[in-house]
């Protein structure tokens, strides 16, 4: 008798604690967040990051976009911000940011990137106890939408995250139904003015370009951003070149190609200006250059 009774309590108890907790939004045990970055560092996380520090204008820009902006504490000097976030603590550069300042920012996240910040910086927050996730090198639109379900994870902002995925593979699958490929135009992307830098096949430019119907003439060299010569750009006559510069580096960039009359791209006017950051950030800004570089390869055509 005196068992069941026992029983009967212990029941009713875990029927109140089971009662309590589904009405009140709580849970005996918060839901950990483990994400690996790309130097294999495995990250558990309690909860989403309440304060972070960005050390890439990437990251940055993400972060707004996901509408977690008011979570970043610091971002290095080369991180664009909206108006309203311009006291936003800055903690130096990309490679060489101040360390004490980030630690005096108490971060429970700091976001790097393996290609554009200094592995020593990494290495030195870890060992002060700082937790740091960082990106690797995208090759792709599926490296950067991976990344962007990964950062919506971390911030808890998976649903977010869902809604640009979404309106990147639809404009993705809208560019490449509309593109004729039975006539494939090449296209020499200019990122670099002294030497001329561009990409090869391992990176997102590259896809960009093929998404619209074009072949990169460096699709085959290395590394990753090789240097061309302008002799070389002329032997393989591109029938477009964009020029991913500003200002009067652009337009200086333009007239040295218009001297160049024997180029099929310039004899056919099919040379192009196109603002860097919709093609080198990683952002929601990559639709608006994706629009772009497909609407160059089919100017005219």
């Amino acid at each position: 008798m005196a068992c069941d009774i026992r029983q009967n309590l212990i029941l009713l108890i875990s029927t109140l604690i089971v009662f309590v907790v589904g009405h009140s939004g709580l849970s005996l045990a918060e839901e950990e967040i483990v994400v690996i970055d790309a130097t294999g560092h495995k990250l558990f996380l309690k909860r989403a990051p309440r304060r972070i520090v960005s050390l890439n204008p990437d990251f940055t820009e993400n972060i707004f976009a996901l509408g977690a902006g008011d979570l970043l504490v610091g971002a290095t000097d080369f991180c664009r911000l909206p108006e309203d976030h311009a006291g936003l603590r800055r903690i130096g550069g990309l490679w060489q940011p101040n360390l004490e300042q980030i630690i005096a920012l108490r971060p429970d996240l700091v976001l790097a990137t393996r290609e554009g910040n200094n592995p020593g910086t990494i290495t030195a927050l870890r060992e002060l106890g700082v937790t740091v996730f960082v990106m690797g090198q995208p090759t792709g639109f599926k490296d950067y939408l991976q990344f962007l379900r990964k950062l919506g994870r971390i911030l808890d902002r998976e649903k977010e995250a869902g809604r640009l995925i979404d309106e990147f593979t639809i404009l993705i699958g809208q560019l490449r139904a509309g593109v004729d490929r039975r006539s494939q135009v090449t296209v020499f992307l200019q990122i670099g003015v002294r030497p001329l830098v561009t990409a090869n096949k391992d990176t997102l430019i590259d896809e960009m370009i093929e998404i619209g119907g074009g072949k990169n003439i460096a699709s085959e060299l290395s590394p990753r951003y090789p240097a061309l010569s302008r002799e070389q750009v002329l032997v393989d006559d591109p029938d477009v070149i964009i020029i991913a510069a500003m200002g009067s580096e652009a337009q200086r960039s333009l007239e040295v190609w218009k001297a160049f009359p024997e180029l099929k791209a310039v004899r056919k006017n099919r040379v192009f200006l196109l603002d860097p950051d919709l093609i080198c950030r990683l952002g929601p800004r990559l639709k608006d250059g994706l629009r772009h570089v497909a609407s160059f390869i089919n100017f005219d055509k």
